[in-house]
Order: C-alpha cells, then sequence, then structure tokens
C-alpha cells in the first residue's frame, strides 16, 4: 500500500484510502464552487449596482469637493446612491400606478427605469468584454459579437431581477415606490 500510494495512513486498507480521498476530492472541489460561486456573486453585484454607486460617488466628491475627508466621502456615496435608487423606485410606482390606470403614459416611467437600470450597466459590460481580448483582436468580429451578446443577456438578466411590472420592491424603498404610486 506504502508503495503505490507514499500519502496513505499507515494500516490503511486501498479502500479506506480510495474512500478517503474521494471525499477530499469532492471537499475540494466543493471549496472551489463556492469561492466562483462568492466570486459570481461580487462580480454581479458590482456590475449591477456599481454604477450607481459611482454616480454617487461621483455626485458627493463633486458636492465636498477633491480634499474632503473620506469618512464624509463614504457617507455622502451611500446617501447618494440611496437617493438614486429612490428615484428609481419612484418611477417604478408611478409605472405600476399609470398600468393600472390603463394609462399609455406608464411608458415613459419604465422607458427611463430600463434606460437607467438596465441598459446602462449592460453597455458597460459590453465595454469591458473586448478589454478582455488582447489588442489585435478587439476588431474581430467574434469579439464584437460577443460583446453584443453579453450586452443583450446582461439587460435581459437585469431587467429581470428589477422586475419593473411587478409590484415588488426591496422594503428599504418602499417607502419610495408608494409615494410614486400615491403621485398619479
Amino acid at each position: 500500500m506504502e508503495w503505490n500510494n507514499p500519502d496513505a495512513y499507515p494500516g490503511e486498507s486501498e479502500y479506506e484510502y480510495e474512500l478517503r480521498k474521494s471525499k477530499e476530492s469532492e471537499a475540494s472541489t466543493g471549496l472551489l464552487f463556492m469561492i466562483l460561486n462568492f466570486l459570481f456573486l461580487i462580480i454581479k453585484i458590482a456590475a449591477l449596482y456599481g454604477i450607481f454607486f459611482y454616480a454617487g460617488f461621483l455626485i458627493s466628491e463633486n458636492i465636498l469637493g477633491d480634499g474632503s475627508d473620506k469618512t464624509n466621502l463614504i457617507i455622502f456615496t451611500i446617501l447618494f446612491t440611496y437617493l438614486i435608487f429612490c428615484i428609481i423606485y419612484f418611477l417604478k410606482g408611478v409605472n405600476i400606478a399609470l398600468r393600472a390606470k390603463k394609462s399609455k403614459l406608464w411608458v415613459l416611467p419604465w422607458t427611463i427605469c430600463i434606460l437607467v437600470c438596465c441598459i446602462a450597466p449592460a453597455l458597460l459590460v459590453k465595454s469591458i468584454i473586448p478589454e478582455l481580448f488582447s489588442y489585435n483582436s478587439k476588431d474581430s468580429i467574434f469579439v464584437i459579437g460577443l460583446s453584443w451578446i453579453s450586452f443583450f443577456l446582461f439587460s435581459l438578466y437585469t431587467y429581470s431581477l428589477y422586475k419593473f411590472n411587478l409590484e415588488i420592491v426591496p422594503k428599504i424603498f418602499s417607502w419610495s415606490y408608494y409615494l410614486g404610486i400615491k403621485s398619479v
């Protein structure tokens, strides 16, 4: 046993060795998938909400100035990001209320929400895809096609997350959503 498998425990049978190795392999594979799922979650959050955090950062940086305290910059960035999301959910409330009243004006807030929440992040993803390839292959039809496919799929994915046609809203933004419903 030790000659074929130098990492076997003393007195371990071939069956026990194979069983232990398969469990170790399954554990490492599970850990790898857990890490990949976590990285995918981070990328998803960055792609979906990063543009809004960046907009909140730019607004707070313009208001506070370049030499501002980092703590104030972080606080104002979070505040302005929250306000941006409140505006989005306000428009979603207006959209739902106008649709319930059978008004054709529901298309306007729906279009604004789609442009801001789906198209803008998808354009960001579309611009990142060619950067993953070498400089010479960025203009190839494959890379251009891949970037447009990623744009289309990501915009559909973000649309499925926001659910602009359903009355679903996170509790933290519900006041803004209901204000949008009452305003119509």
